[in-house]
Protein backbone atom coordinates (compact mmCIF):
# COMPACT_ATOMS: atom_id res chain seq x y z
CA UNK A 1 0.00 0.00 0.00
CA UNK A 2 1.50 3.32 -1.00
CA UNK A 3 0.86 6.74 0.51
CA UNK A 4 -1.76 7.77 -2.06
CA UNK A 5 -3.86 4.68 -1.31
CA UNK A 6 -3.46 5.35 2.40
CA UNK A 7 -4.66 8.95 2.02
CA UNK A 8 -7.64 7.93 -0.09
CA UNK A 9 -8.64 5.20 2.37
CA UNK A 10 -8.37 7.65 5.28
CA UNK A 11 -10.60 10.18 3.55
CA UNK A 12 -13.45 7.68 3.14
CA UNK A 13 -16.14 8.26 5.73
CA UNK A 14 -18.81 5.75 4.70
CA UNK A 15 -18.15 2.30 6.24
CA UNK A 16 -19.90 0.64 3.30
CA UNK A 17 -17.10 1.87 1.02
CA UNK A 18 -14.60 -0.40 2.75
CA UNK A 19 -13.88 -3.83 1.40
CA UNK A 20 -14.61 -6.77 3.74
CA UNK A 21 -10.91 -7.44 4.50
CA UNK A 22 -10.50 -3.82 5.64
CA UNK A 23 -13.23 -4.05 8.28
CA UNK A 24 -12.04 -5.31 11.66
CA UNK A 25 -13.84 -8.33 12.99
CA UNK A 26 -14.39 -8.10 16.71
CA UNK A 27 -14.32 -11.23 18.82
CA UNK A 28 -17.55 -12.59 20.18
CA UNK A 29 -17.98 -11.04 23.63
CA UNK A 30 -19.78 -14.09 24.96
CA UNK A 31 -16.75 -16.31 24.21
CA UNK A 32 -14.85 -16.95 27.42
CA UNK A 33 -11.07 -16.62 27.25
CA UNK A 34 -8.95 -19.26 28.92
CA UNK A 35 -5.35 -18.94 30.10
CA UNK A 36 -3.65 -22.23 30.95
CA UNK A 37 -7.05 -23.89 30.61
CA UNK A 38 -8.54 -21.97 33.55
CA UNK A 39 -11.46 -19.61 33.77
CA UNK A 40 -11.18 -16.18 35.37
CA UNK A 41 -12.59 -17.41 38.69
CA UNK A 42 -10.13 -20.31 38.84
CA UNK A 43 -7.23 -17.95 38.13
CA UNK A 44 -8.46 -15.61 40.88
CA UNK A 45 -8.55 -18.40 43.47
CA UNK A 46 -5.12 -19.61 42.37
CA UNK A 47 -3.64 -16.12 42.74
CA UNK A 48 -5.22 -15.71 46.21
CA UNK A 49 -3.86 -19.12 47.23
CA UNK A 50 -0.34 -18.24 46.02
CA UNK A 51 -0.49 -14.86 47.79
CA UNK A 52 -1.48 -16.50 51.08
CA UNK A 53 1.32 -19.07 50.70
CA UNK A 54 3.87 -16.29 50.23
CA UNK A 55 2.54 -14.43 53.27
CA UNK A 56 2.60 -17.50 55.54
CA UNK A 57 6.05 -18.61 54.38
CA UNK A 58 7.38 -15.06 54.77
CA UNK A 59 6.11 -14.74 58.33
CA UNK A 60 7.45 -18.22 59.17
CA UNK A 61 10.87 -17.29 57.78
CA UNK A 62 10.90 -14.06 59.80
CA UNK A 63 9.97 -15.97 62.97
CA UNK A 64 12.67 -18.61 62.37
CA UNK A 65 15.40 -16.03 61.74
CA UNK A 66 14.38 -14.01 64.81
CA UNK A 67 13.59 -10.83 62.92
CA UNK A 68 9.96 -10.96 64.00
CA UNK A 69 9.07 -11.66 67.60
CA UNK A 70 5.50 -12.25 68.68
Amino acid sequence: MNLDELRSSASRTNPEDFEPEEVFAFEDVSEERHFLGMTAVERMFLSIFLFMNVCVLGVALLLVTGRLVL
